[in-house]
């Protein structure tokens, strides 16, 4: 059964189409509308590969340096592990599918998550980070976001502690009782 997650500064909607449950691990499937001039930064994935698969309106895609611009009809495929991020490079609305393989319950912990957070005023900046650092550190493990820099990469030694302190704390059961077990 769908599941639709908005949310209300980016107005971005997100609908988990269907789960790696139901498909036995074997993929997630997101479907987005995505308002103009909305996106997210340039990251990568260890752990999925991330199929865009445009329905409505012109996706752009971000990948290894170069601008993709896809209709539907087309789609393109991100390989673990290389740079990418997507965004609406027009003035309406866009809708396009996402089928992470395999599939990530934690991606779709990291959404609801996430949705929930700043739908509840707990994040700032336009990258709705969540104000409590546990909370966002919980959410890149779950989403298995990568940064390419130098400074996340000395960091990530320090996350790994960090993500483990924050379950001994009950921090990661707090927020998926909160926000994903519904």
């Amino acid at each position: 059964m769908p599941t639709t997650y908005i949310n209300p500064i980016t107005k971005e909607q997100a609908t988990i189409l269907e789960t790696s449950a139901e498909t036995n691990g074997a993929y997630t499937l997101i479907e987005v509308e995505l308002q103009p001039d909305g996106g997210n930064p340039i990251h990568y994935h260890k752990r999925f590969t991330e199929h865009f698969i445009p329905q409505k309106g012109t996706l752009g895609v971000h990948y290894l340096g170069k601008e993709l611009r896809l209709s539907p009809g087309q789609d393109f495929k991100v390989p673990v592990p290389d740079n990418h991020r997507f965004y609406n490079p027009t003035d309406r609305p866009i809708v396009f599918q996402a089928r992470l393989e395999p599939g990530s319950p934690g991606f779709e912990n990291f959404m609801a998550a996430l949705f929930g957070l700043v739908r509840d005023g707990k994040t700032f900046s336009s990258n709705q980070i969540p104000y409590n650092p546990f909370y966002a550190i919980i959410l890149l493990k779950w989403g298995d976001t990568q940064v390419d820099s130098l400074p996340f990469r000395l960091m990530l030694p320090l996350l790994n502690v960090l993500f483990t302190l924050s379950r001994k704390l009950g921090f990661e059961k707090k927020l998926y009782n909160k926000y994903v077990k519904q």
